[in-house]
Order: structure tokens, then C-alpha cells, then sequence
């Protein structure tokens, strides 16, 4: 994709693994790495890359620049007072960090799969590094919530669930060429182990959610293959899919249902007023506070539903709220919802843009399975990945959080690099035959 010396394009792909195993354990090298890498993405692609901007994702990505612009502009038309010094552009920009690694990753499978797996150490090396090691690891089992240091527990709960996703989906892959009782596959279980503690640590029922969904899916996905392939004889294998299923979260139920149980409960009072109907009655737990701002973001969506109301729109909701205590003004800045933050500081255009960015990803990704240049397990790991995150962000910012958009970043980057070359080819293949 990058017309570039061998030399260089393994400069970038270093680099690129070094950002990678760096972003979560210090920020001290992170900033750094990152910054090199932008610099030197920019100057490759102008230079040896330039059809990459004629890609979707680089007319999606003018599209972000001309959005902040304009929603910028125009509360700084409407409403001066509240309206940044500059229009912002790493705000929706961050998305689109995977394209720039997608051009380092080369089209290769090998090269995405070495990423994720540095990705993944770095994570499991993080509660070590960062956080507080056996004895934060001592306290999840004890029931407190934990997050390893990685911003929040909600935070360490998405990324350790987006590696359990991981190490599930693409386990055959590694099973086809070693034994489940070799060093690889007692590793797999080691990490497999400490991502489900680390879940269920970190005690975020938005990702739990987010997690059943995904299982819920790839259950189906499973039982769809079992019965293409087997046809009428595959009845068999369907009940036994299904009660390996059942008697694994019967497993997991009784060793860990009563944390599960208790975190469930607390918000028992907060339901109780939304199917009631009387919001102002839900008390501020964490679902309640989520339940007041979304309710308070409403009015102001309505009344700029096109731009939004800019950078500090999502600010601004939680400032002039009137029920809100002032003591959870002073300590939050988002909406816990990344779809609301989005429509309220950057409007309908702002969705649409994230919309079409999601399409793009998933009907690309499925075209190019499709044409035999992206291998099923990684389409599949793909698209259960796009489930677990567009649930979460239900719940949670994480597309505008470093953690969120470097998540996003690795995983889509391991699926577009294969886009990209198919796409690429396909152009060398119609430039030939053009007379």
C-alpha cells in the first residue's frame, strides 16, 4: 500500500509495536511514539502513498475535519460565550488512527496478528506495571471493583473484555498448529483466565452486557456452521454446543454469581423510578446519573440538532443541569454515552459520520472475506468486536478516551489493512485493463 523501502516500512512497523506495548503501561514513551508515528504516516502517505487518499476512510476523515469545523463555527456564530478558542480536530480525528496503522500492517495477516498479540501482552502485563498487582488482584476477589490504574474500572473492564473476545474468537487459529496442553496453549488459558477475573473485577455491567451480546452471537455463528456443514446429522452437535454453553455459565454463575448479584442490585432503586416513569425520583447511582444526564442532554439536542453545540456541548449539559448535585458537576465532563456526546457537540452530521464509518467497516470487511483477502476467523473476530463495542458505548464514552480510540484503533487497523490491499489491487488490476 506505502510504495516504501523494506528499511522503512520495518522502521514503521517497529515503531507502530513499540506505541503499541507502550500506550498502556507509560505515558512517558507513549506520547513520544505516537507522535513520531503520525509525523512519519503523513510523510510516507503524501509521499509513496498518496492513492490511500482516495480511500473511504480518507474522504470520511475530511468529513470529521469539516464537521468540528462547522459545528465550531457555528456556536461561535450563536453562542460566543460557550464556543473553544479553536475548533478542536483529535476529537472525531482519533477515530481514524487506524488508518494510519493499517498502512504499516502492509495487507498482511501475520503482521495484524503480531500486533494484537503485543497489544494483548502489554494489557496483561498492565495490572503488574501500572496498577497494584497481587493485591489489587486480591481485593477483585474479594469483591471490591479494581481497575489495574488503566483510567477507570469501566475502562480496564472494555479492554479485558475486548482481549477475552479476542482470545476466544481466534483459539483455533493457535489449536491448529499446537496442543491445548503445550507451553502456547497453557498460556492461552493463563490469559484467558486472568481477562475473565479481570471482567468480572472491574464489576462494569455495561461491558457484561456487552460481553453476553457478543457470546449470544458467536453461539449463533457456531450453531450456523454446525448445521450448513452437518445438515440433517447436525442436531447431535447442536445439543452438545449448547450444553457445553449452559454448563459453562453455570460454572461461571456459581463461582462468581454473587458478585455479579450484588453489583446488579444496586441499582434496583433507579429502575424502579424509570419503569415508573418518575425520573426525578431515580437516586444519582451510576445508572442514575446516566439516567439524569441522558434526560437533560435531550433539551439540548433539540435545540441545535443539526451541529451541535461544539466541543463543550456535553460540558455544557452537565454545567446548567438544574437537578444535578454540584458535587458530580465538578467531577464529570461526558455523558457516559458516546452517541449522546456525539450528537450533542457535533449533531446529526456527527452521527452520520459515525454511521457511515461503521457501515463502511463492516460491508468492506464482509466484501472483502467475500473475495478470499481477509481470513474468516479475523472477519468474525471483527464483527463480534463491532457488537461488544457498539453496545458499550452505550453506556460509556470510550470513542472519546485515549484507551477507546487506541482499542478501536488496533482492531479496525488488523481488518482495513486487508480492505485496503484488495482494494488496491483491484484499481491495479482495472488500471491494466483501461486501454
Amino acid at each position: 500500500m506505502l510504495d516504501i523501502s523494506p528499511s522503512l516500512q520495518l522502521f514503521g512497523g517497529l515503531l507502530l509495536l513499540l506505541n503499541a506495548f507502550t500506550r498502556l503501561l507509560t505515558d512517558e514513551f507513549a506520547g513520544p511514539f505516537n507522535i513520531l508515528l503520525v509525523l512519519l504516516t503523513g510523510w510516507a502517505v503524501f509521499r509513496h502513498g498518496r492513492r490511500l487518499l482516495r480511500s473511504p476512510a480518507a474522504w470520511l476523515f475530511a468529513a470529521s475535519i469539516l464537521i468540528q469545523i462547522m459545528s465550531w463555527a457555528g456556536v461561535l456564530l450563536s453562542h460566543p460565550e460557550w464556543a473553544e478558542s479553536s475548533p478542536k480536530m483529535h476529537r472525531l480525528g482519533h477515530w481514524f488512527a487506524f488508518a494510519a496503522i493499517a498502512c504499516w500492517l502492509g495487507g498482511s495477516t501475520r503482521n495484524t496478528l503480531i500486533l494484537w498479540l503485543v497489544a494483548l501482552i502489554s494489557l496483561l502485563l498492565a495490572p503488574w506495571v501500572v496498577g497494584g498487582g497481587f493485591a489489587e488482584w486480591a481485593a477483585g476477589a474479594a469483591g471490591r471493583r479494581v481497575d489495574f490504574n488503566l483510567h477507570n474500572a469501566q475502562h480496564t473492564s472494555m479492554l479485558f473484555g475486548t482481549a477475552l473476545l479476542g482470545l476466544v474468537v481466534l483459539a483455533r487459529r493457535l489449536f491448529r498448529t499446537v496442543k491445548w496442553y503445550s507451553v502456547f496453549g497453557l498460556l492461552w488459558l493463563v490469559a484467558v483466565v486472568l481477562c475473565v477475573l479481570a471482567v468480572l473485577y472491574s464489576q462494569t455491567r455495561g461491558v457484561w452486557l456487552g460481553l453476553v451480546v457478543a457470546a449470544l452471537f458467536l453461539v449463533a455463528m457456531g450453531l450456523r456452521h454446525v448445521i450448513v456443514k452437518y445438515g440433517a446429522r447436525s442436531w447431535p452437535r447442536v445439543l452438545v454446543i449448547t450444553g457445553l454453553c449452559v454448563a459453562l455459565l453455570g460454572a461461571l454463575g456459581a463461582k462468581f454469581g454473587g458478585i455479579v448479584v450484588e453489583r446488579l442490585g444496586y441499582e434496583n432503586d433507579t429502575i424502579d423510578a424509570v419503569l415508573a416513569g418518575d425520573i426525578e425520583a431515580a437516586p444519582y447511582t451510576s445508572a442514575g446519573i446516566r439516567v439524569h444526564t441522558w434526560v437533560d442532554a435531550l433539551t439540548w439536542i433539540e435545540q441545535r440538532p443539526l451541529l451541535g453545540w461544539g466541543g463543550k456541548g456535553r460540558s455544557l449539559v452537565i454545567e446548567h443541569s438544574e437537578t444535578m448535585p454540584q458535587h458530580l458537576k465538578d467531577t464529570m465532563g461526558h455523558l457516559h454515552n458516546s452517541y449522546l456526546d456525539l450528537q450533542v457537540n457535533n449533531g446529526l452530521l456527527g452521527t452520520l459520520l459515525l454511521l457511515a464509518l461503521v457501515a463502511w467497516l463492516l460491508l468492506a470487511s464482509v466484501n472483502t472475506w467475500r473475495r478470499g483477502e481477509l481470513p474468516g476467523d479475523l472477519l468474525l473476530f471483527f464483527l463480534t468486536f463491532m457488537l461488544y463495542w457498539l453496545v458499550i458505548n452505550c453506556f460509556e464514552s470510550y470513542l472519546f478516551y485515549a484507551t477507546g480510540t487506541y482499542v478501536f484503533g488496533i482492531i479496525c487497523a488488523g481488518v482495513a489493512t486487508h480492505i485496503l490491499r484488495a482494494d488496491f489491487s483491484i484499481r491495479g488490476r482495472d488500471d491494466k485493463i483501461r486501454p
